[in-house]
């Protein structure tokens, strides 16, 4: 289908079924226009942000009854975003991502979200769950458990905010933004996982962290023993780190103490 253009809504759009409008979050117009399209023709109506700057804006003008998120947002990670929608009781949150491995997916609906659709995904479906997540709002049966606090940068680390990151052996980190980026300014993106995991090591003492409290906090719950969730992330995000630094940054193993951020 091809792009068309959302007109902007005014401060509170009523769609036909009665009910306040939906946010669609999504910086790919064509994608924005497909989604407000298939909501329109059950009778919604839409409003549109390419951005987190803007979809901040749009939540507290539009007053939207649902918001449609893609995480994957120019100026910034959408998860923060989805943290904050669901902090509002009676906003529901449907994630929309080209990630679909289970980290992403984890992550997403332990910060707050009600749902979850990987790209590409079915028109029919993701109205479907609208549909069901609205009625759960109307019964007033959603409830979201307590997302965990991010970690906080360690002080001798932390540069001027968390949007810029940290710079260690000539390697830009930056989790907040799920992304890499080398000396010669050529950039790797992290999925939300991989920027869980690397947040959650430069936060901790000596750059630490035992594989419990990374499948607590970065998988959202407890792994057994012989499920290698937290080995398999580490090992990509190991990968990456290598790759961009040249080897000069990466996550050695320790036998029964857990993985560190090394350089």
């Amino acid at each position: 289908m091809s792009a068309q253009t959302v007109p902007a809504a005014p401060a509170v759009t009523m769609s036909g079924n009665g009910h306040r409008p939906i946010l669609v979050v999504e910086d790919d117009g064509a994608v924005a226009a497909t989604i407000c399209a298939a909501l329109g023709r059950d009778g919604w109506s839409c409003v549109v942000a390419a951005s987190l700057a803007e979809a901040r804006a749009r939540l507290q003008r539009d007053q939207p009854r649902l918001v449609v998120v893609d995480l994957g947002l120019p100026d910034g990670n959408g998860i923060a975003f989805v943290r904050e929608a669901a902090s509002c009781p009676d906003l529901g949150v449907i994630v929309v991502s080209g990630r679909a491995d289970e980290v992403d997916r984890i992550i997403g609906l332990e910060v707050g979200a009600d749902d979850y659709l990987a790209k590409p995904f079915s028109l029919r479906e993701m109205v479907a769950r609208v549909r069901a997540l609205s009625r759960r709002l109307d019964a007033g049966s959603v409830t979201r458990p307590e997302a965990a606090p991010l970690p906080a940068p360690p002080a001798a680390a932390a540069m001027a905010s968390e949007q810029q990151g940290w710079t260690v052996g000539g390697l830009q980190l930056q989790p907040a933004r799920m992304r890499l980026r080398d000396a010669a300014g050529q950039e790797t993106r992290l999925t939300g996982g991989e920027a869980g995991l690397l947040s959650l090591l430069l936060a901790a003492p000596d750059n630490l962290a035992d594989r419990e409290t990374i499948s607590d906090r970065v998988l959202g719950r407890r792994l057994l023993p012989e499920q290698r969730g937290v080995d398999q992330l580490a090992s990509n995000l190991r990968q990456k780190l290598n790759a961009a630094s040249a080897g000069q940054v990466t996550i050695t193993a320790l036998r029964g103490k857990g993985y560190r951020l090394v350089w």
